[in-house]
């Protein structure tokens, strides 16, 4: 049955406002952009707090002024940590999110930032897995305060580089936590702002891509701008997981890396019991070099994670190395464990000086 004219219009004009009340509700309740990751630095602290998240565990470091750095503590994730790192692995994870590529992806948030907006009115945090990013980074906090001897409510942190891990989740669990993030960007292939993934804080935590005296920030820059690129074989290999990539290194604040391959999360050590598993291994740490359509001169490999040293590995990753690379390259795998951390923890270090060293209101980077 076909409505008359008269009442189509009529139904148009009860719905029209209905649909642009709902939208405008919708609009009020979306969160303002959050100023919290832009530090307003004040006070005398000089040291930087680095945490790092791995797939089956989080660690915190301590950068002092004096140059020392200082591995502080690791925390094992627990089963909801380990199934949120495995689930966000996937592309099937991904969804729209800030910062938006267009008004369509804007519009299409709506319904999904409501919802965090309002479990943030309500106290909570502001999604399940802001839930538990808030537990792992919460207990790094707690270690890291219980070792510098004050709280600590400034911090940086690096993550994996897998498909749906995204920097808002990682704001909102700072915001729940009242932790001010200090949030550090380096440039990707198409000078793209990208978070700092832990390839770049293994690179920072081997003593790589930094100038020499940070307290001088003309020859600090003109220092990092002249440092040779290199080409790398990144591994980062844990209990939970093995990410390999190949990745150009210049300054701290410059990556070219891809996202992890998604069996990435089934081949960490835990695993190796399972059938031919070795040999998957084998394909995962080949894969960077065999897969890239232009030969690259590898010369740099880095080389992290708490399962990194372990001798089946090493000598499997030896094997690799001397397979693919023609020259023997340098090889950083100084603790392993902690070295993406401890890079984290040296780059708010310098973070922080930059932006006290700033006119008061321009530290909005």
């Amino acid at each position: 049955m076909t409505l008359p004219k008269a009442a189509r219009y009529l139904a148009a004009l009860l719905v029209f406002p209905f649909a642009a009340g709902v939208l405008l509700l919708l609009l009020l309740l979306l969160p303002t952009p959050d100023k919290r990751h832009h530090v307003f630095v004040q006070g005398t602290r000089e040291f930087g707090i680095g945490f790092d998240l791995s797939a089956s565990y989080g660690s915190v470091a301590v950068s002092y002024p004096d140059g020392s750095v200082q591995a502080i503590a690791r925390v094992d994730g627990n089963e909801a940590y380990r199934k949120m790192m495995l689930r966000l692995s996937l592309g099937s994870s991904t969804h729209f999110h800030r910062p938006y590529q267009n008004v369509g992806d804007t519009l299409a948030d709506i319904p999904r930032q409501s919802l965090r907006s309002i479990r943030k009115q309500l106290g909570l945090p502001a999604s399940g897995d802001v839930g538990t990013l808030s537990t792992m980074i919460g207990s790094l906090r707690d270690k890291a305060s219980e070792f510098v001897g004050e709280p600590v409510t400034v911090a940086a942190i690096s993550r994996p580089h897998i498909a749906a891990l995204y920097s808002e989740d990682l704001s909102d669990a700072f915001e729940y936590l009242s932790i001010d993030w200090l949030e550090i960007f380096s440039y990707g292939a198409q000078h793209e702002l990208q978070p700092i993934y832990t390839t770049k804080a293994a690179h920072a935590g081997n003593g790589h891509g930094l100038c020499a005296d940070y307290r001088d920030f003309v020859t600090c820059r003109k220092e990092e701008r002249n440092l040779p690129v290199q080409w790398a074989l990144s591994v980062a290999y844990t209990d939970a997981s093995l990410f390999t990539s190949l990745v150009r290194l210049g300054d701290a604040y410059s990556l070219e890396e891809g996202p992890a391959l998604e069996g990435a999360m089934h081949l960490g050590f835990g695993a190796r019991h399972e059938e031919s598993y070795w040999e998957k291994v084998r394909d995962m740490l080949r894969h960077p070099i065999v897969s890239s359509a232009i030969e690259r001169d590898v010369s740099m490999v880095l080389l992290c994670g708490d399962a990194a040293q372990e001798p089946r590995f090493r000598e499997l990753f030896d094997e690799v190395v001397s397979e693919l690379v023609d020259d023997e390259p340098e090889v950083f795998d100084h603790n392993p464990e902690y070295s993406a951390a401890k890079g984290v923890a040296e780059l708010a270090k310098r973070e922080l000086y930059t932006r006290r060293q700033e006119p008061e209101g321009e530290s909005d980077l």
